[in-house]
């Protein structure tokens, strides 16, 4: 019994604490993932970190729409605006723990300013506005 509980200690000891019990995304995590899936253009990506319900604007279009519908809506923006580029220009937070992104996304000629808020929703951080306005 002893020799058991010996294996198990050494097998368990190099175990990452992470893979055992799984730490919750913070929201820089988040924020670098979606900066990440943006600057690819890849809308599937960006949806896996909408609330299921998120404030969308593009353009002069605001709705509040399901997770799949916002993606839906996303990737007809990039299917005719595929990006050259994207830089964050600015980010805070606020007492809450909510944190915002603002940046630019290059697309041909265009030049847009993308606005994105994650906020804690239960146990994780999720973006709960979307925008993307042409300057």
């Amino acid at each position: 019994m002893n020799r058991i509980f010996k294996l198990l200690v050494i097998t368990f000891s190099f175990v990452p604490v992470e893979s055992v019990f799984p730490m919750p995304d913070l929201p820089e995590d988040i924020n670098k993932q979606v900066v990440a899936a943006i600057s690819s253009g890849k809308a599937n990506d960006i949806k896996n970190y909408f609330n299921s319900m998120v404030d969308l604007t593009i353009g002069k279009n605001e709705n509040t729409c399901s997770r799949n519908q916002a993606g839906r809506i996303i990737k007809d923006f990039f299917d005719h605006n595929p990006v050259k580029s994207f830089k964050v220009i600015k980010q805070g937070s606020s007492n809450d723990g909510s944190q915002y992104s603002v940046g630019e996304l290059h697309s041909g000629e265009k030049v847009f300013r993308v606005y994105y808020l994650i906020k804690k929703t239960g146990n994780d951080y999720l973006i709960q506005q979307f925008q993307i306005q042409e300057q």
